[in-house]
């Protein structure tokens, strides 16, 4: 006895001895009826149920034998007389397509179905027939089969593929659906517009337009700009937006003014200012020199309220690892068991904690660089940060700092409030270790956000603003001694 059983095998085997001496010794009767086969039958139905032997009958397209085991079943002779009766009636290649679809074995069905196209005539017949062949390919996700069978029909191979980016589309794997709408042969220009539009793909969305002498108006373009900008994310998504959707505006509407905020939204003032110089508009230098000083302010507000916040966590931070050490003293003095996870938790925390302030203040000092006074030495001094100063981000955008030079967790609706638990957190539980730990972790830049401190510096400082630049250099360095500060009595 196999498992599972081999019952196609063994079926042959009776099959094939139905024509032995022993099967013989049965006269009148049908081989597959004989008393010798029926026995067989009946000891293989020992070993396996009736069902499954009549459907493995029916998958070997050979309906006497499938009559002979339905025979001693307790299937109803109403149900499966007629069925065997209509199999043996039908072209050999639809036969074989109903049962495997009975038996739910798609691909073979579809390769039956296909093989049945010699039996249609009329071009109504054929074209029915293809039909039938894509819906069947469409309701079982059978794109890659139906190409590799109809790869001489190209008309019906190219239906095949826009179906097959149609599928992609609805699953929402745009950039996959592009690639497949632009493959086929002619390219399916309309279907790659929407999967371009989809994933966000504004220069392909574009040259589809122009292969399919399509003309958008200006309302049209500035709209999908808009829509572009308004891509949600972390800093660097939101800037690359910003700076596309300014690129669009140039290229497709020459609408310089709207260009140049969408590249000051983005915080890339240089660039702001290169297109403002390139379509000779002072009016718009101007405005990039301006707005990088209310954002120079913004920043410095922001990380004065970080160094702030960072001052008074570590604080609490290490009250808490303190009751906890004393927690766990008394614990261990009074043979107590502790069933939680909070000497775990501490070590956890504690080493989260020094780790990341560790690799935050590794290997520098700002204060030793040099004076503001130069493009190069701030440049020096925010490079030198933007690669290893802070490491305390997450991965999660809804957990990283919220300010006002930001837009995360702006323009969503605010969740209802899920109804608190009766209990009450405990002061210096695990929970509130683990709050503090995330709150130390985001209360520092991450790398992008220093980046574009950076860039902010050395623009002021090219718009002869020195002063904005120093006062946004000083909080840049205060947060910075906060953390080397804090970070050494920590280990100390």
């Amino acid at each position: 006895k196999e498992s599972p059983p081999k019952l196609e095998e063994a079926l042959s085997l009776i099959k094939n001895s139905a024509s032995s001496s022993k099967a013989k010794q049965s006269k009148g009767k049908s081989l597959l009826i004989s008393d010798y086969v029926q026995s067989s039958i009946q000891y293989l139905a020992f070993l396996s149920d009736y069902e499954l032997i009549f459907n493995t009958a029916l998958g070997m397209y050979d309906f006497d034998l499938a009559k002979a085991v339905a025979r001693h079943s307790q299937m109803d002779p109403k149900v499966y007389l007629p069925m065997l009766k209509r199999l043996r009636e039908l072209p050999i290649s639809l036969a074989c397509f109903d049962v495997d679809v009975k038996l739910k074995r798609f691909e073979s069905a579809l390769r039956h179905l296909v093989a049945s196209n010699s039996y249609n005539e009329t071009d109504e017949e054929i074209a029915n027939h293809k039909s039938k062949c894509m819906a069947f390919i469409e309701e079982h996700s059978l794109h890659k089969l139906g190409l590799e069978l109809f790869q001489e029909d190209a008309d019906f191979y190219r239906a095949i593929m826009v179906s097959l980016g149609e599928r992609m589309l609805g699953e929402r794997k745009s950039e996959e659906a592009l690639t497949i709408f632009l493959l086929a042969d002619p390219k399916c220009l309309e279907g790659g517009k929407r999967a371009a539009r989809e994933c966000g793909d504004w220069k392909t969305y574009f040259a589809c337009c122009a292969e399919d002498n399509e003309t958008l108006s200006t309302d049209q373009v500035t709209n999908l700009a808009e829509i572009i900008s308004s891509k949600f994310g972390n800093m660097k998504d939101q800037s690359d937006a910003f700076a596309s959707a300014a690129r669009i505006l140039q290229d497709y509407c020459q609408d310089v003014g709207y260009a140049v905020d969408m590249l000051i939204s983005g915080h890339l003032w240089s660039e702001g200012r290169r297109v403002a110089h390139l379509r000779n508009r002072p009016d718009l230098v101007k405005k990039c020199v301006d707005a990088s000083v209310t954002y120079a302010q913004t920043c410095i507000d922001d990380l004065v309220d970080r160094a702030s916040t960072f001052e008074k966590t570590i604080a609490r931070y290490a009250e808490v690892i303190e009751l906890r050490r004393n927690a766990i003293k008394e614990a261990e003095e009074a043979g107590a068991e502790i069933h939680d996870d909070s000497a775990s938790m501490f070590s956890m925390a504690s080493t989260v904690s020094n780790t990341s302030m560790s690799s935050s203040a590794s290997g520098r000092s700002m204060g030793s660089v040099g004076s503001v006074g130069t493009v190069a030495s701030v440049s020096t001094v925010i490079s030198v940060g933007a690669t290893s100063t802070f490491s305390f981000t997450g991965d999660v955008d809804n957990m990283k700092h919220k300010s006002k030079f930001n837009k995360i967790g702006r323009d969503k609706k605010k969740k209802q409030k899920k109804p608190r638990n009766s209990r009450r957190r405990k002061p210096g539980g695990e929970e509130e270790l683990a709050e503090l730990v995330a709150t130390l972790t985001h209360s520092c830049p991450d790398e992008y956000y220093v980046a574009v401190i950076s860039s902010t510096l050395t623009f002021l400082l090219q718009s002869g603003k020195r002063s904005m630049a120093e006062q946004l250099l000083d909080s840049y360095t205060s947060i910075e001694a906060v953390v080397l500060k804090l970070q050494t009595e920590r280990l100390d």
